[in-house]
């Protein structure tokens, strides 16, 4: 069993099909089948069946999938760290979730690798609602993330301050506020970003702290739907003060809140035994670039 069985393995579980994984591991599916026998020879167990979706998994197979993207994973990292060691030329995976990319914009953190030409910079972006601790345990070497903390065997350091603000169009009744209370809140419609699944909005806890459970007519992800119904259906939004700086709009108010409510962007990096010395430049580099 090697790290190309494995990654083909992965490969024909995620596809369900030979033929369509054999194209993603630049193999024929005449090798590739040969490849998930010989794994199912060395392990005597039978990985997969023929199911109405196509290649399905047997509970080895299931058993085996879980171990095997960690163990890929693990298998790259000690390439990592080996390359790190010996001064090679380093690639950091990173990750920046979508409200990140409007204080650092991916073409400002591409332009490291231009500036430090020995680090190569992998990026890829996610809806703030991701569940970030999976790319974590499999991909990513940093995160530049919204208000995320609890990622097992991660550092975590404020990379950009932010807090809580709310946004009314011009003719609402709290426009002439330039600060109001949470309490203030308890007869407003509200629309609010989306979180991620089985989390609550930060707002809506605070809300419930002073002894009320707020009206939420919408939540998306989009802050420009929640712009559009604050002007359109005079609705309360909830947003973020570095957000509106970016995206600001002349027909609407933001306003503060008295309690004031973090919601701060995270520079996260993997604890390794072997320091990447591309992980504090990288940092640095991002605190001058911020807005």
């Amino acid at each position: 069993m090697n790290a190309r069985a494995l990654q083909c393995f992965i490969m024909v579980y995620e596809k369900k099909s030979i033929t369509s994984a054999a194209k993603e591991v630049y193999i024929s599916p005449q090798g590739l089948s040969k490849v998930i026998k010989q794994l199912e020879i060395e392990l005597e167990t039978e990985l997969f069946f023929r199911g109405s979706h196509g290649m399905e998994a047997t509970e080895s197979g299931e058993l085996l999938y879980a171990r095997a993207r960690h163990i890929c994973y693990l298998m790259e990292d000690i390439k990592k760290e080996i390359n790190i060691i010996n001064g090679s030329r380093s690639a950091l995976n990173i990750i920046i979730s979508n409200s990140a990319i409007f204080a650092f914009p991916l073409d400002s953190i591409y332009s490291f690798s231009e500036e430090n030409p020995k680090y190569q910079v992998k990026i890829q972006d996610y809806p703030d609602t991701f569940p970030m601790e999976t790319l974590f345990q499999e991909h990513a070497d940093i995160g530049i993330i919204l208000g995320h903390e609890g990622i097992d065997n991660c550092s975590y350091e404020v990379l950009l301050k932010g807090e809580i603000v709310i946004v009314v169009s011009l003719d609402h009744p709290l426009a002439d506020r330039s600060e109001i209370s949470i309490s203030e809140l308890e007869n407003e419609m509200l629309v609010i970003k989306s979180v991620e699944s089985g989390r609550d909005h930060v707002l809506v806890e605070k809300c419930l702290d002073f002894g009320f459970t707020p009206v939420i007519k919408h939540s998306s992800e989009n802050l420009v739907a929640v712009h559009h119904l604050c002007e359109n259906q005079s609705v309360v939004g909830v947003s973020i003060d570095f957000l509106e700086k970016v995206l600001p709009r002349d027909n609407l108010k933001v306003i503060k809140l008295k309690e004031r409510i973090p919601q701060n962007i995270y520079y996260i990096s993997k604890n390794r035994e072997i320091k990447n010395g591309a992980v504090d430049l990288l940092k640095q580099y991002l605190k001058k670039q911020g807005i």
